[in-house]
């Protein structure tokens, strides 16, 4: 039966997070049981390769002590060099690329000063990032990477790669190679000359299926004890996968200058010894004394007193009430029922408040004459209401509303359009038009309003049957 790629991939990944799981359980069982040299030893379990070795080898590498046997078989072997790199001379850095160059696939991760000849340049740490987003769990030195390029098989599914005082790559000058970079540092660093730098570089040779370089500048990103932060487990994952590719076989694990064994020969796989528990120390067998009879006779005696007070409690409340008849009884509890249940009622309606109609507000009588004069419109208002009438009365009889046309079409003269009108209906306009453009006293008498306003309304009606102008 064929196993979809992606299927195997989530079961591998599974089976790598439950022996991770399993590991951390362990430690934690045997916790209270540490010593000084156990809580070392699981320091240097945190900063080894175990898991990420494990990783290799389950995917079928056998693990190679010789730099110089792994280097001779370029197609069928994967080189991991992590740590000092400083042990490495120049001439074996050539190897290592020519062992590329023949289809080996090489992963290099360091933080310290080091250059490999032909490729690029690492440059040490510790970088720190002052911008609180950037920082993990508020550590400075421990940044969350999350400039990835997501289109690469390397960082898919990969959204942060968490880094704990990581150093930086600086541009490849290896042109043989097709470069991508998979991660950058952030905008944010310290020092500046890391910012935006290269952080993970991955160059395939032109031709497929053959060499790979990935070069890393943060050893402690494949440690146990990093594999648990943001998503380095499955950057981790596809890593071992894509050094794996294309039948290897062949393993070599260099760490600081030190080939590695096989991850279950190391230390940290062991599991811990259990502690040697020594028995008490039996004592001699000696003659126990006989007690006399006087003490067994007040041993029988205090074990009968204590069964005959055991169920004192019980026999005291089996029978009560006592002296009380089962009916009396019932009538009791149904009273006390009865008045529980009225006082709840009493309570629910003390409770609620009465709904009373509002009372009627009281209202203060007037006079008929009081009620008439509030109706009557005081002297002061005639002035401004008769202004506005004969305004009014000036824009319908001329149709504008500038003041030089009423006196050129309203104003009484010898070639006046007026002429029409009767000799009182000129005066009362010509008394209008004065009201009109200049306004009139602040008191006019009611008479006056009166007069004025029935000669408005006549003038009105007469320009709509027969215009005057």
């Amino acid at each position: 039966m064929n196993v979809h790629p992606t299927e195997r991939h989530s079961r591998f990944m599974r089976l790598f997070i439950l022996l991770l799981i399993l590991h951390s359980s362990a430690a934690d069982a045997f916790a209270s049981q540490q010593t000084i040299s156990d809580r070392a030893a699981d320091g240097r379990w945190h900063l080894g390769y175990e898991m990420f070795r494990m990783l290799l080898e389950e995917k079928g590498l056998t693990p190679e002590q010789s730099w110089d046997v792994a280097l001779s078989s370029p197609a069928e072997s994967v080189v991991v060099v992590c740590g000092d790199l400083q042990q490495i001379q120049r001439r074996e850095w050539l190897r290592a690329r020519q062992f590329v160059a023949q289809g080996g696939a090489l992963l290099v991760a360091s933080e310290g000063n080091v250059e490999f000849p032909g490729v690029c340049s690492f440059y040490a740490g510790a970088a720190t990032s002052d911008y609180s987003p950037d920082r993990y769990q508020s550590f400075a030195d421990c940044i969350r990477i999350r400039r990835l390029k997501s289109d690469d098989e390397l960082a898919k599914g990969v959204r942060e790669i968490v880094v704990n005082r990581t150093g930086w790559l600086s541009t490849p000058v290896d042109d043989s190679l097709g470069w991508e970079v998979i991660a950058s540092m952030p905008a944010t660093t310290l020092p500046q000359d890391s910012r935006n730098q290269p952080l993970i570089l991955a160059g395939r040779d032109a031709a497929p299926q053959t060499g790979l370089i990935i070069l890393v500048a943060d050893e402690s990103l494949f440690t146990n004890g990093m594999l648990w932060h943001g998503d380095n487990a499955i950057f981790a994952i596809q890593v071992s996968e894509l050094l794996c590719r294309e039948g290897r076989r062949n393993l070599l694990f260099v760490n600081n200058g030190i080939p590695l064994p096989g991850y279950r020969e190391s230390a940290g796989m062991q599991p811990p010894e259990p502690m040697s528990i020594e028995p008490p120390e039996i004592p001699p067998n000696i003659d126990l004394p006989e007690p006399d009879f006087a003490t067994k006779l007040q041993l029988a005696n205090a074990v009968i007193d204590e069964i005959q007070e055991s169920n004192l409690v019980n026999e005291v409340l089996r029978d009560r009430p006592r002296h009380m008849r089962p009916l009396a009884y019932l009538r009791t509890v149904l009273l006390i029922l009865l008045v529980l249940a009225t006082l709840f009622v009493l309570w629910q309606l003390m409770q609620k408040r009465l709904n009373l109609p509002a009372l009627p507000r009281p209202r203060f009588l007037q006079s008929v004459f009081g009620v008439m004069s509030a109706r009557q419109i005081s002297n002061s208002e005639f002035g401004t209401a008769i202004v506005v009438l004969a305004r009014d009365l000036c824009v319908e009889l001329t149709g504008s509303r500038t003041e030089t046309d009423w006196i050129r079409c309203l104003s009484e003269r010898p070639a006046s359009p007026t002429k029409s009108l009767s000799r009182i209906q000129r005066r009362q306009l010509t008394d209008i038009l004065g009201l009109a453009l200049r306004g009139a006293t602040i008191h006019l008498s009611r008479s006056r309003f009166q007069a004025l306003g029935r000669a408005i309304k006549e003038l009105r009606d007469q320009h709509r049957v027969s215009p005057i102008v």
